[in-house]
């Protein structure tokens, strides 16, 4: 197992917390929404591929993690406020948005990190519920033809976080572990 180089939030005290932002930590907050979910996958889809995207950051990078929120709606705006009192300057939003609804508004100086913006996500969604968590995939209702496999989740979602971990050091270099 990988020792962890980021931290989640909720591990952190609130003297921690403004320890880590005092010193110029970046504070990912994972957002997640989706809900034109198909029949197969549970409600939780979303916020469940998410988790898991954000705790690979964690294995790779140095920054702090806030808990998966509520992609609409104050939430975001919330937990950027709450960031923000504790110190936090350097802030990215890992937005994870399923089929429907507008993208995440935030001001100019928050990082969007949008994943899953596929033309197959059904197939890739579903993938990724396989490789997570197989006994939530409905799979008597998965639809003809499906090409879904727990394989493809694990190499997509792959793909996803290096190209997520790749833009947060192409903007703040100090992310680069070592």
């Amino acid at each position: 197992m990988n020792t962890p180089h980021g931290v989640w939030l909720d591990d952190l005290t609130w003297q921690e917390a403004t320890s880590r932002f005092a010193a110029n930590a970046v504070a990912v907050i994972p957002a997640a929404s989706g809900s034109d979910l198909p029949a197969h996958l549970p409600l939780k889809t979303p916020a469940v591929i998410v988790r898991a995207l954000a705790q690979k950051l964690v294995e790779v990078l140095d920054l702090v993690v806030a808990p998966v929120i509520e992609a609409e709606g104050p939430a975001l705006t919330a937990q950027i406020g709450k960031l923000r009192r504790l110190g936090a300057r350097r802030l990215a939003v890992l937005e994870l948005r399923l089929w429907a609804g507008t993208p995440c508004q935030v001001s100019g100086d928050v990082l969007m990190l949008r994943v899953f913006e596929r033309s197959d996500a059904d197939e890739f969604v579903t993938s990724c519920m396989m490789a997570l968590d197989p006994r939530s995939v409905r799979m008597p209702l998965l639809p003809a033809g499906s090409r879904s496999e727990a394989f493809a989740g694990e190499r997509g979602m792959a793909a996803e976080i290096q190209a997520v971990a790749d833009t947060l050091v192409s903007k703040w270099p100090d992310l680069v572990c070592r």
